[in-house]
């Protein structure tokens, strides 16, 4: 039986380092096979990007022809963002090229000259470039360069032929001007050819003419004519289409770049699949190595260890089916024996467990548990579901003092809410019935309600309003100011005070037996916004619970809340039976006035008929005063009228 465990350690060990070796050594060729692929994929992907690249270049090119040639500020400053760009793409294939040139796969494969003939067409792209660009730069636009200068001797013909108002002149510059842009636009000689034979009969006419410019005019056009000659001359070096001149050489590089990136990589791509093809066959037979070999050793251990696995199996699947049985027979000290031992301790172990899930299923969670020596994954956590039993019993035990908690304080704040409501019009009866049923509701001896005086604005106190203690009411008189005692104090700093160490004699709770220190005292002020409009004291042989005092809090907010709304209810009422009174007093006034208006209208009545029987009177006196003074002159008849009527008047 000991040469049975000594081979399988020693026939074990040996598959391993068999199995090693052969995974080295596929590990190295993998690795040969693998790098030479990935520089073949690297080759390629600088050959991509220089494919990107020059079509990056052909790009920026278009657009540099499409836009800059036309723009001002291009030939002004002779620099563009697009001239920038393209020269650090060709910056970038230049360094990518050197990359390639250096490359030893591309001397292996026989691509050094491509690669040699694609940096010549980048080279040669750059410099005909650069002669394009100038090219353009000199031919000019608008009022810069050779465009420049040919607008400038135009305009100062223009200025002269206008100024001969010569119909002929004026139909010879409008000719050449439209030869000039046609030729412009369309790049076609034959608009030279047309430009050249108007400007010479022009010349002639002019010669032949006995105007004073005739020779000025003869020189701007001749000027004119020389400069139109050299734009062509620009446009036929740049070329006058694509396959001509400067652009002819730029699209042979471009050709012939692309040309050889083709070449460079179809043969990168073919090399890259073969080598593929090599690593994949190496694989392949180094991976049947591997597997014929691990057949052979695996083979060899089977026999001994598959027989003693049935035997295994057979007990651990009673394991798996809930059954516990007894220990196996170790004989031997092999890997066989010693999971054979592992096993029984499992067993001994489940057995230990199965005890303690009994005692857990009768409710006995403080049982003490040894499974696996309370080590182990199944072993502490054993230990700790217990120690979580007993912290889940003690939860439970404290969310129902919480929820009993909660309904005390929801049935008291449901308790005051009705009391506030059946109370709005005498403090005195809500205090007690206030203080009464919160002594009760907290189990504790006296109280009593405070609330602000607000009859004197300059002396601010504390009224006594309520007092119950031991069952009874209490009547006391009793006045706080602010900051006088814990109460004056309470009011000042509108904060809880709560004492358990309470000095002698500050309070007593008195009964027919006599008095005795209290062991808590809890003042609670009455706050509404900020303001204190009153003090809540209770004085108890218990101490106070958080709790309670949180719920004394509570219920001191909605208490100042409604206390607000009974002082504004009595001094409403108060403000309405003074109204009242006003307006009675008002009413009785308002009928006197009303009598005093009836008299004086009787007596309105009466002055308005005396009055009328004046001036009858007056009238009367008027007639007779004619008959007797007829004669009199106008001014002694007046005067007589005036004398007359004032003394009516005073009748």
């Amino acid at each position: 039986m000991k040469g049975i465990n000594a081979t399988i350690k020693s026939r074990l060990i040996s598959t391993a380092i068999g199995i090693t070796f052969i995974l080295i050594t596929l590990g190295f060729v993998t690795n040969y096979n693998l790098q030479n692929t990935f520089k073949q994929y690297t080759l390629l992907s600088i050959v991509d990007a220089l494919n990107v690249e020059e079509l990056k270049l052909r790009k920026y090119e278009k657009d540099f022809l499409l836009k800059e040639t036309s723009n001002v500020d291009f030939y002004r400053s002779e620099e563009s963002s697009l001239l920038d760009s393209l020269y650090a793409v060709l910056h970038r294939a230049e360094g990518q090229m050197l990359y390639l040139k250096n490359n030893g796969i591309i001397t292996k494969l026989g691509l050094f000259q491509n690669v040699t003939l694609i940096e010549n067409g980048f080279s040669d792209y750059r410099k005909n470039f650069n002669l394009l660009k100038d090219q353009i730069i000199q031919k000019g636009f608008k009022d810069y360069g050779l465009v420049g200068q040919m607008r400038g001797h135009i305009h100062s013909v223009e200025g002269i032929v206008d100024e001969q108002n010569n119909l002929m002149y004026s139909k010879y510059m409008l000719t050449l001007r439209r030869h000039e842009k046609d030729y412009l636009l369309r790049k076609d000689l034959k608009y030279r050819d047309r430009f050249d034979n108007v400007i010479n009969d022009f010349i002639q006419e002019l010669n032949s003419s006995r105007i004073i410019d005739a020779s000025i005019i003869v020189g701007y056009l001749k000027n004119y004519q020389d400069i139109f000659h050299k734009v062509i001359e620009k446009d036929i070096t740049i070329g006058l289409k694509d396959d001509r001149g400067l652009m002819l050489k730029i699209n042979e590089s471009v050709v012939q770049i692309e040309k050889n990136l083709n070449v460079v990589h179809n043969a990168i791509y073919a090399n890259s699949r073969n080598q593929i093809s090599k690593a994949v066959i190496t694989l392949f037979v180094m991976i049947t190595i591997l597997s014929a070999g691990i057949l052979v050793f695996i083979y060899r251990d089977s026999k001994y260890i598959v027989n003693s696995v049935k035997k295994l199996r057979r007990y651990v699947s009673r394991l798996g089916k809930g059954e516990l049985p007894e220990e196996i027979e170790i004989n031997g000290i092999d890997e066989i024996s010693k999971m054979k031992n592992s096993i029984n301790i499992l067993t001994k172990n489940l057995k230990e467990t199965r005890d303690f899930v009994i005692e857990v299923g009768n409710g006995n969670f403080k049982e003490k548990i040894n499974v696996f020596n309370g080590e182990g994954e199944l072993g502490s956590n054993l230990i700790l579901m217990r120690k979580k039993l007993l912290q889940v019993q003690s939860e439970r035990e404290q969310q129902q003092v919480e929820s009993e908690r909660r309904i005390w304080n929801n049935e008291g704040i449901g308790l005051f809410a009705d009391i506030l409501r059946s109370n709005n019009d005498n403090i005195e009866d809500l205090s007690f019935e206030i203080i009464k049923n919160l002594v009760h509701y907290l189990n504790a001896n006296q109280g009593g309600v405070f609330i602000r005086n607000e009859e004197d604005k300059s002396n601010v106190h504390f009224n006594l309003t309520a007092a119950y203690a031991y069952d009874r009411k209490k009547f006391l008189e009793k006045s706080v100011s602010l900051g006088e005692g814990m109460l004056g104090t309470c009011a000042i700093e509108a904060k809880t005070v709560y004492m358990t160490e309470i000095p002698n004699h500050y309070i007593e709770i008195t009964s027919g037996l006599g008095g005795a220190n209290p062991s808590s005292l809890l003042i609670v002020p009455l706050k509404r916004e900020e303001e204190v409009l009153g003090m809540i004291e209770i004085a108890s042989f218990n101490k106070l619970e958080k709790h309670e005092i949180e719920f004394v809090e509570k219920i001191a907010e909605n208490i100042a809340s409604h206390l607000y709304f009974v002082q504004m209810n009595i001094k409403t009422n108060k403000l309405l039976e003074e109204t009242k009174r006003q307006a009675e007093e008002m009413s009785t006034q308002e009928e006197e006035m009303r009598q005093n208006m009836e008299e004086l209208t009787v007596t309105q009545e009466r002055l308005s008929s005396r009055e009328e029987e004046l001036l009858l009177e007056i009238e009367e006196l008027k007639i007779k005063n004619t008959e007797l003074f007829g004669k009199l002159g106008e001014d002694d008849r007046t005067q007589s009228e005036f004398d007359y009527k004032s003394s009516a008047q005073k009748n």
